[in-house]
């Protein structure tokens, strides 16, 4: 076989071994959370006093064991609380003042994403905030 036969019988070979080796990424799937741990699971929404410091439960799983990252953050924004780390799975948040509106409420929200193409977005129940007696 010629040298430039070869060459392109390798190529060929090469493409069609890798296309048999690729599987998909699996997007990652919150198991638990995100919610204040302990919470209990009520209707109308969860209520805490003003610089209460929550712990926050989430549990992640990947079924293609890819590194997972993690995006906190408060809808609205303001009064803003405080994440101990915004970027890690458990963070604690300390909640703020209460709004001006003591009806509204405060959700917080979370991106996972596992580096390959898999996001998504879970959000708490919605937090009421008391103010402090």
């Amino acid at each position: 076989m010629p040298r430039s036969r070869s060459f392109m019988f390798v190529l060929l070979a090469l493409g069609l071994a890798s296309t048999g080796c690729y599987s998909p990424n699996h997007q990652p799937v919150i198991i638990a959370g995100p919610r204040p741990l302990g919470s209990p699971s009520t209707p109308g929404g969860l209520k805490f006093e003003e610089g209460t410091v929550i712990q926050l439960q989430l549990e992640v799983t990947d079924q293609d064991n890819d590194e997972i990252f993690y995006r906190w953050r408060q809808v609205p924004e303001n009064p803003a609380g405080a994440f101990s780390d915004a970027n890690i799975a458990t963070p604690t948040w300390t909640v703020p003042s209460p709004p001006e509106d003591p009806k509204e409420a405060i959700h917080l929200y979370v991106e996972v994403e596992d580096g390959n193409g898999g996001v998504l977005l879970g959000q708490s129940p919605a937090i009421y905030v008391l103010p402090k007696q």
